[in-house]
């Protein structure tokens, strides 16, 4: 007899079920796997969850004693891993606060530098804009003091033809006119660059401002008064570039009182000598 054609199909003995036909080997596998497929059942899937896919007292006999295993090894790690955690989250807390405390002092001794170079560039600004004014104040009063001899010059030249005998001609009187124009106009040049004539006719004698070169006995002006200026003195904001010659007033009683008082004592010295 063939043995291809008389050959049985082999069936597995242990799958045989009291009261049911026998199942294949392949179908049995085929019926494993739509199980695990409708109970997502993966290689990384716990016990404990598989059998929380179970419901409430259909959890097979042979899954009960793994389940209560994993669930009192899950019972033991749960402290120890929440403890890790906490430690590890403190120290998180601490090192983020040392960086923030960190952070907080540069960012004031950045605001203290700021504060710092501020002052320093507003006190370094205003020292040059000093030193600048200072440098231009005396770059203006150089500049006067090599133009005041020819303003000085003017001055006498008009002052002399003011007092020139005789009449004056008409074209005199034009050249005079032009003079004192000009006069005017170098007057207006220093006025506009700072630089004024010092008051000194009638005022009271000011060693600052003045300078007394001899003094005049009159009635006309209160005693220490300038009666008199003999050249015309210039300042520059409250620096002087020249101080005014001028003559102080001395009254002419207190020269005759001295003058009798020095005559009397002529006499009286004379009396005796005799």
């Amino acid at each position: 007899m063939d043995s291809d054609n008389e050959m049985e199909e082999v069936k597995d003995p242990s799958l045989e079920m009291d009261g049911e036909d026998p199942v294949s080997v392949d179908d049995f596998i085929r019926q494993l796997e739509e199980k695990e497929k409708d109970l997502h059942i993966t290689a990384d899937t716990s016990i404990i969850e598989i059998a929380e896919s179970f419901d409430d007292g259909n959890l097979p006999e042979f899954l009960r004693e793994d389940v209560e295993k994993a669930s009192a090894a899950r019972q033991q790690t749960a402290p120890a891993a929440s403890a890790d955690s906490t430690a590890k989250l403190k120290s998180e807390i601490t090192k983020l606060r040392e960086e923030i405390a960190r952070i907080s002092t540069e960012k004031d001794e950045m605001a203290e530098a700021l504060r710092r170079y501020a002052k320093d560039y507003e006190a370094s600004r205003a020292r040059t804009e000093r030193e600048r004014q200072d440098t231009f104040q005396k770059q203006i009063s150089r500049l006067a003091t090599l133009m005041l001899p020819a303003l000085d010059n003017l001055h006498r030249a008009l002052d002399a033809a003011e007092h020139l005998p005789g009449e004056k001609n008409e074209s005199f009187q034009h050249f005079y006119d032009g003079i004192a124009l000009v006069s005017e106009q170098i007057n207006d040049i220093l006025n506009k660059m700072g630089i004024k004539p010092i008051l000194s006719l009638g005022e009271e004698f000011d060693p600052h401002l003045h300078e007394a070169v001899a003094t005049e006995e009159t009635d006309e002006f209160p005693p220490n008064t300038v009666c008199r200026e003999l050249l015309r003195g210039y300042i520059a904001g409250e620096s002087v570039i020249r101080h005014s010659l001028v003559k102080v007033a001395r009254p002419i009683s207190a020269v005759s009182q001295q003058t009798q008082i020095n005559d009397g004592d002529a006499g009286v010295t004379d009396s005796l000598s005799g």
